[in-house]
C-alpha cells in the first residue's frame, strides 16, 4: 500500500524532527513515556479536506509505534489507524 502524501519528504522529516526536539517523551494515547513515533492527531484525510499542511509540526503528537510501549504493550499509532478520535480519559482508578 502507497504512503500517503502527509508522510513523505523533507516537509515531513523536518516537522517530525521539531516534534521529536520541543514535545515530551509522552504518547499522547496511553500516556507513557518511550514513544518511537508522529502521529497525525487530526486524520490525514481531515487535513486534506480543510486545505491544511499535514506536514506542520502543530498536527503531529507523538505516539508509540511498531515496537508498542514499555509500559503496556500497546501499539498505539497503528491501532488508531486512520480514525480520528479523542485519547481515553487516564484515571488512576478502574472504573
Amino acid at each position: 500500500m502507497p504512503r500517503s502524501k502527509g508522510r513523505t519528504g523533507r516537509r515531513w522529516r523536518r516537522a517530525r524532527a521539531q516534534l521529536f526536539a520541543e514535545a515530551p517523551d509522552i504518547c499522547w494515547l496511553c500516556g507513557h513515556a518511550g514513544t518511537t513515533d508522529a502521529d497525525h492527531e487530526p486524520a490525514l484525510k481531515i487535513l486534506e479536506q480543510l486545505g491544511l499542511d499535514p506536514c506542520d509540526a502543530q498536527y503531529l503528537r507523538r505516539a508509540h509505534g511498531v515496537n508498542g510501549c514499555p509500559t503496556c504493550g500497546r501499539k498505539c499509532n497503528q491501532s488508531k489507524g486512520t480514525k480520528t478520535m479523542l485519547p481515553a480519559s487516564r484515571t488512576s482508578r478502574a472504573w
